[in-house]
């Protein structure tokens, strides 16, 4: 893949007009839609429809029966895409955590799954609540990981244990300042 330089793009818009610099832009908006939606999401960060878009491909992959293949590299990259548009970081932990309530909904409606299945979801909701944490989220996601922690506790191939961990080592402080309140 060919790749110019930051200094080489640079030196190209500096050449322009401020007229064909905002028409260029505009080409590039209409032209691919992920600029698009960036743009979207930057004007508004506070709507949800861009979000909306990307659960519901998430939420197709799961929409499967038990049997049929679940395109995990799907779901990652619907993930890391929207992550790429979005500005709102409540918004990019939500994406996260929807895709871990997926996970689990599924495993509990279809029985068990395979390791590779609860290693994918393990390590988003681990992405997850790293993200949280780093972004000072918690008050907002504490209850929702919670409740994916204990409802995955009857979930086979270590997945429960795996999700108890996980939410103690990120989240299991917000649990101690609870109690002594």
């Amino acid at each position: 893949m060919l790749k110019l330089r930051n200094s080489t793009i640079r030196k190209h818009l500096n050449n322009l007009t401020k007229e064909e610099l905002e028409a260029e832009i505009l080409n590039l908006v209409k032209k691919y839609p992920i600029i698009q939606e960036h743009y979207f999401s930057v004007l508004f960060p506070d709507q949800e429809e861009v979000l909306d878009k990307y659960k519901k491909i998430i939420e197709k992959e799961f929409g499967h029966h038990k049997g049929e293949i679940l395109r995990y590299p799907v779901m990652k990259q619907a993930i890391k895409d929207f992550s790429n548009v979005s500005t709102n970081k409540g918004q990019i932990a939500e994406i996260m955590i929807f895709t871990v309530e997926c996970g689990v909904d599924f495993t509990l409606s279809y029985g068990d799954i395979d390791e590779k299945f609860y290693r994918t979801i393990s390590s988003i909701y681990e992405q997850a609540l790293k993200y949280i944490v780093e972004n000072q989220l918690e008050d907002k996601f504490v209850d929702r990981c919670n409740v994916l922690m204990q409802s995955s506790q009857d979930i086979g191939w270590g997945f429960g244990d795996g999700m108890m961990d996980l939410y103690s080592d990120y989240l299991g402080h917000m649990d101690v300042e609870e109690d002594l309140e």
